[in-house]
This record gives C-alpha cells, structure tokens and sequence, in this order.
C-alpha cells in the first residue's frame, strides 16, 4: 500500500496543533521534532523558515487518507510554515494545489553537532535560501553497520533545505566538498523529492 510522508515546519508550539488536526483527518499519528531555521531574507522568515525556533511535524499517511489529511493541513488558517509532500512511491494530486513534478528537492545533511550552521552557509553560497536544524543523537556502536559509509555517532544535527532540483547538484557537490564533511563519521548528505508543498495559514499557494 503507497503512502506519503508530510513533512510540515511550523512555529514553536503549533505541531500538536497541526497533529490534531491530521489525526481528525485520517493520520493515524505522527512525530514531532524540535529544530531552529537559518533563513536570512523576509521572505523566507515569512514562511515560517527564519531565524528562530521550530517544530516539525512528521505524518505517514496512506493513500487513502492522503488527500484529507493534506487538505486539513493545508486549509488551516491560524499555522503559519510550510508543508512539503514526500511520497514514498509516487504523488498524488490535489486540486488546487501545486504539483511540482519533481522540481523541488528536500537536501538532507545529517552531520556532527555544531556543524550544521556552517554546512548551511555553504549551501547558501551555492544557491540554497535557506533551512532549518534539528538537534538528534546517533546510535551506532563500534560494531554498527555503517549507513551510506558513515558512523554516526552521538550529537548530530540534521540540516533539512528545500531546493529547486535543478540547484541541487551544485549545493550537494559544495557541500560534500567541505574538509570535515569529507572526514569518516562527521556526516552524510543525500536528497529526497518533493512533489508538492504549500504555505501554511495563507490561501496563495508557492509559485516556483
């Protein structure tokens, strides 16, 4: 059965509101995560992405739910951030939504604490406008699998940017290319698509 993770960035304190809201809609529940943005321009701290703290509310949706559960999250008037649709498979459409085709990308940097502001001001110079952090923790031992290559050890920090597809290979090739990024275990980068995603408490939707 296909589902679609929504990935919603809101202020400090609405992500329970935004859950209950998902949940009354069909979302069978979701995780909310703390994090701070890093956007440097009005317009992007009038999405919710500036410099201040954050919630982000992940919900894994099915597909028959989908459609409810975004227009739910969409139509709320009184949230202000954004939300990006990442499906699993394929997407799915909404009327009266912007279907970005694959044109967006959601870069992930997931790196050792204290690193992320740094990474960002990267991107920035490569084409990103700007992200938002989440502090976390690794969980690997020193008998652990290594994901994509990387020990990822205690304190991390995940760096999550929203990209034009065709800005991407220029931000992921800069930041990669960084000295620590390029040392084992301080970090990985990798991207994931996006097909959809709307300003929330605003009837506009995002224009590319």
């Amino acid at each position: 059965m296909n589902s679609t993770l929504l990935l919603s960035i809101v202020g400090k304190g609405e992500a329970e509101k935004l859950m209950t809201i998902a949940k009354k809609a069909g979302s069978p529940g979701g995780t909310i995560l703390r994090g701070r943005g890093t956007a440097s321009n009005a317009l992007l701290s009038l999405l919710c992405l500036g410099e201040s703290r954050k919630e982000i509310l992940l919900t894994l949706v099915f597909e028959q739910h989908y459609e409810a559960v975004f227009d739910a999250i969409r139509n709320t008037s009184n949230l202000h951030g954004i939300c990006a649709v990442i499906p699993s498979k394929r997407g799915h459409r909404a009327e009266g939504v912007q279907t970005m085709h694959n044109e967006w990308e959601m870069v992930q940097v997931i790196c050792t604490s204290g690193y992320a502001e740094d990474v960002m001001d990267v991107a920035r110079k490569a084409g990103a406008g700007g992200g938002t952090i989440i502090d976390g923790r690794g969980t690997s031992k020193p008998d652990d699998l290594k994901f994509f290559g990387a020990s990822l050890v205690p304190e991390k920090e995940l760096l999550m940017i929203l990209v034009e597809k065709e800005k991407s290979e220029k931000i992921l090739s800069a930041i990669s290319a960084i000295p620590f990024m390029q040392q084992e275990g301080n970090g990985i980068v990798f991207t994931l698509p996006v097909t959809q995603f709307v300003q929330l408490g605003h009837k506009e939707l995002l224009d590319n």
